[in-house]
């Protein structure tokens, strides 16, 4: 036997098990509706349990993220406006300006080691956005 015999069964990244979690297989929008690069924001549920992703498009890739800043804990979006740097390489918090990488979540300036959480998704043939 090896690991910790303690240590809860491996369940995937955290977000999975949030309760308004969009299960696989659910349709996000259309990639022609998020300009070119943009991001758009999705929110599933309501109150304080509220789960919100951003969808970010460069050319016919989209990458989505938790919109959750790891470092102050509120959404990227928390102050409004938008989080994607002009070039659309960078995604920046609204709430201390960290900085993450727009293509894979990596910290760019900010605290180290303290990236932005994935979340799978795929542009189906139609242009559909598909929680993977």
């Amino acid at each position: 036997m090896t690991g910790n015999p303690f240590a809860p069964p491996d369940e995937g990244p955290a977000w999975r098990r949030h309760p308004h979690a969009p299960a696989p297989g659910t349709a996000l929008g259309r990639l022609d509706q998020i300009e070119d690069p943009g991001v758009r924001a999705l929110t599933f549920g309501a109150g304080r349990r509220v789960f919100s992703m951003l969808l970010v498009r460069r050319g016919g890739t989209v990458r989505a993220f938790l919109d959750a800043c790891p470092h102050a804990f509120l959404p990227l979006t928390w102050r409004g406006g938008s989080v994607l740097s002009a070039d659309g390489q960078r995604l920046v918090c609204s709430n201390h300006f960290a900085e993450f990488d727009a293509g894979d979540g990596s910290p760019i300036s900010g605290p180290a080691d303290c990236g932005l959480d994935a979340i799978p998704v795929r542009v189906e043939a139609d242009g559909t956005i598909v929680m993977g």
